[in-house]
């Protein structure tokens, strides 16, 4: 059996026994049975596969956070639990007013004008979870759905959290560019050939084109396209946000086309960047 079906089944086995116990089909008896002859050895073998998978990738790399960034990465559910870590993560960072730069770093935010679609969708998402749970008469449904609409209403704050906690960052002659918790691409200051302000109304999802005369483009606009724009002298790998079991695609760009909240602001410290890491 492939490895990495294992956690699925595992997770279908518990959803099942769960939704049978619920619904009275089984009694408690036959539930704890059905877990510990079929969920406990499944887990086993999920929880063996993982530690052989870690130790192959802990002989490649120096440290252990490495090897289990290296795990995650090579996981498309350890991924998904990372992607959702990093959303509550961000929560966290925006209810205790920690944005996530480091010191000495400085940022570069683009979550204005940008939070309006979010904060609809918070707002219906609340709404919906009241509505539900005034409204549903059974009460395990009633848990099972309040529970999920919960979820459902952290993952739409963390996401906006996430935009306003994790801006771009200029630091140590590197401009690193973020959507959330994910980083889009890391670019040296010395590989920035231009850096201008540029209005362009479209597009307006995270994407890289292949269309541009000068190579591929990494786009990271606003609802209302981007307004700020970098040439590159060299190319840099570069990725946008996917689903979160995805691993996301790297490609190599040459332009970037951004939505920042100040594009004056952001020239003027990037040049500025430039010319300190040149000097330096």
């Amino acid at each position: 059996m492939n490895s990495r079906l294992i956690p699925l089944i595992a997770l279908v086995v518990v959803a099942t026994d769960a939704a049978l116990l619920v619904t009275g089909t089984i009694g408690p008896a036959v539930a704890l049975a059905l877990f510990l002859i079929v969920e406990i050895p499944l887990g086993a073998l999920a929880v063996t596969g993982y530690v052989r998978r870690y130790r192959t990738h802990r002989a490649r790399t120096e440290t252990r956070r490495e090897a289990l960034r290296a795990l995650a990465a090579d996981d498309p559910y350890l991924r998904l639990a990372a992607a959702e870590a990093r959303t509550v993560a961000s929560l966290a960072r925006w209810v205790s007013r920690r944005p996530d730069v480091p010191a000495g770093a400085v940022p570069i935010g683009y979550a204005r004008g940008t939070l309006g679609m979010p904060i609809a969708l918070a707002a219906a998402a609340t709404i919906e979870l009241v509505a539900v749970h005034l409204l549903v008469p059974w009460p395990v449904v009633r848990l099972v759905l309040d529970l999920l609409g919960i979820y459902g209403l952290l993952m739409v704050l963390g996401w906006l959290a996430g935009r306003i906690v994790r801006p771009h960052l200029l630091d140590r002659g590197v401009l690193t560019l973020r959507s959330g918790p994910h980083v889009c691409a890391r670019i040296p200051l010395d590989a920035v050939a231009d850096v201008r302000r540029e209005r362009r109304l479209s597009p307006t999802n995270a994407e890289i084109t292949g269309d541009d005369d000068r190579g591929g483009a990494l786009v990271l606009p606003g609802p209302d396209g981007t307004n700020l724009s970098l040439t590159l002298s060299q190319p840099v790998a570069a990725s946008v946000p996917d689903f979160g079991w995805r691993a996301p695609t790297l490609r190599e760009v040459s332009v970037v086309r951004l939505h920042v909240d100040d594009p004056e602001a952001a020239v003027v410290a990037i040049r500025r960047g430039s010319v300190a890491h040149v000097s330096y």
